[in-house]
């Protein structure tokens, strides 16, 4: 029987999903195990190593019991996920503080601020491609050295999520471009870490797993994991990549000059380009090819709307019914404007802003409120558009892919906002999909990435702007921009009121 499928797993910030795709994109069976993420206080994020393997390892033994004819069609393992997510291990591979604080985490801003007095950042600039922020992961590695030193001391090395699962899976440290080219420890011209950089975060080299290629096998799943899963021995593992280089991929955006609205917790925004473009204000990463992705991201993009579920409907409705009510409110949601800030910025001076409502009257009704949260989450996501076309050029059009990429009625409030078409991908699980093409092309299932692309990607539909939205939502992203800058002075006053003690708080 011909080996054509990819078990393809994404560690996701809400989820791990594990899946059976063929080699034409078709996604032939998909398993998923939610788990939560933990916010101890304002600006913290984090979640269980342990539980993300738990949902892995769960979910493949399910998967493989359901479809036991896939075991002897499975070409390869490749995985993608969520970026930044720092974990200490020890020899074993095994978590040696399971609470890793996630890619939206800013508790390390502390020693952002110190790095960043100290050093020439904008020297740096050019080495890194990336301005110093508390995502990397090498600010990370600080701040738990500080306030963890009982796990520092046990552990003997760091891996990113995606990372962690095929630690687990084959018992071998590796990372891809895509998520070393972010640690803030790589020279983003050579691909490799950087010995200076090495030496301002006093980490040793062999405490950072190898820098692999998406494509590259990194080894086989072990036998314990195989008699555990019901995997067939052998089977390749093949180094992945990130669930953003993933979803960009998935979503046919790989040749330069190219862009993606990428919307699943958080909305990013990137342009394809053959090499970084270094500014303080966007970020880069590797691709899954050869070439760099110009971006910015709004942490919350699409968790607005996760929050608002939640919030205002403890979990009870759906998406659709919270766009159906949303759709029914006037454009503009009748003057009132949301700052969708709920886990802080990545690039911004003030890293700890927070989300509000505006505008709020007694008028105002369920539809009004989650209108305004999609329509402050698009506002968010225009300002780092702008930012980002200031560095990469106009963009003409952009294609929209995940989760947050399904409705018709959001795509259209941000086309509106944006100024710009949108086209959207016919399959949402545009990271799953991109999973799976990194899979067959570390195997030779297909020549190039051309090839991959052309036959496992498809298209739905063009989104335009409406017009008669945006004149009014033209006016009222100048409130918005207005309403960012004259709130900011107050954010550290909110934070010195939540830093009392409490359970799980670090004074």
């Amino acid at each position: 029987m011909a080996r054509d499928t990819i078990l393809a797993i994404d560690v996701g910030t809400g989820s791990v999903r594990v899946a059976l795709v063929g080699l034409d994109g078709t996604i032939r069976a998909i398993i998923q195990r939610e788990h939560e993420q933990v916010t101890p206080r304002p600006g913290w994020s984090e979640q269980s190593a342990s539980q993300w393997w738990a949902n892995a390892e769960a979910g493949i033994r399910q998967i493989v019991a359901e479809h036991p004819d896939a075991r002897s069609r499975l070409l390869a393992i490749s995985t993608c996920g969520q970026m930044h997510g720092t974990v200490l291990v020890d020899d074993d591979c095994r978590p040696v503080l399971d609470a890793v604080p996630l890619w939206n985490d800013k508790r390390c801003e502390a020693e952002v601020r110190a790095f960043s007095q100290a050093n020439d950042t904008a020297a740096l600039l050019s080495l890194t491609a990336n301005p110093p922020t508390t995502a990397w992961p090498a600010f990370k590695l600080q701040w738990i050295r500080r306030h963890r030193p009982e796990a520092w001391a046990r552990a003997s090395g760091v891996l990113m999520p995606k990372d962690f699962i095929n630690a687990r899976l084959t018992g071998v440290r590796a990372t891809d471009l895509s998520e070393a080219s972010c640690f803030y420890l790589l020279d983003a011209a050579s691909g490799r870490y950087d010995d200076r950089l090495l030496r301002l975060f006093d980490i040793e080299r062999a405490f950072l797993p190898e820098v692999k290629a998406a494509t590259d096998v990194i080894g086989t799943v072990m036998p314990d994991v195989c008699r555990a899963t019901g995997l067939p021995e052998g089977l390749p593992v093949v180094a992945g990549t990130s669930d953003m280089a993933a979803s960009i991929l998935g979503s046919g955006v790989y040749e330069s000059g190219t862009a993606s609205d990428s919307t699943g917790t958080s909305t990013l925004l990137t342009v394809v380009s053959s090499t970084p473009r270094p500014a303080p204000r966007v970020n880069h990463l590797h691709l899954a090819n050869s070439a760099w992705g110009i971006f910015t991201i709004l942490d919350s993009g699409g968790d607005g709307m996760r929050w608002a579920r939640q919030a205002f409907h403890g979990g009870a409705v759906s998406y659709a019914e919270i766009a159906a009510l949303a759709e029914a409110a006037p454009a503009g949601s009748g003057g009132l404007i949301f700052l969708p800030y709920l886990s802080g910025e990545r690039n911004a001076e003030r890293q700890n802003s927070r989300a509000q409502f505006f505008g709020l009257t007694r008028r105002h009704r369920i539809g009004d409120l989650h209108r305004a949260v999609i329509e402050g989450c698009a506002f968010g996501a225009r300002r780092c558009l702008d930012e980002l076309e200031a560095v990469s050029g106009p963009v003409s059009q952009l294609i929209a892919s995940g989760g947050g990429s399904r409705s018709d009625f959001v795509l259209t409030v941000k086309a509106s906002i944006y100024g710009l078409p949108i086209i959207r991908t016919a399959d949402a699980e545009n990271g799953i999909v991109g999973c799976a093409m990194i899979g067959g092309l570390g195997l030779g299932a297909f020549p190039d990435v051309a090839t991959a692309v052309k036959r496992c990607v498809r298209f739905d539909k063009e989104i335009e702007p409406n017009p008669a939205w945006q004149e009014r939502y033209g006016k009222l992203f100048g409130v918005f921009n207005d309403l960012y800058r004259l709130s900011a002075p107050y954010y550290d006053v909110l934070d010195d009121v939540e830093a009392g003690p409490g359970p799980n708080l670090i004074p």
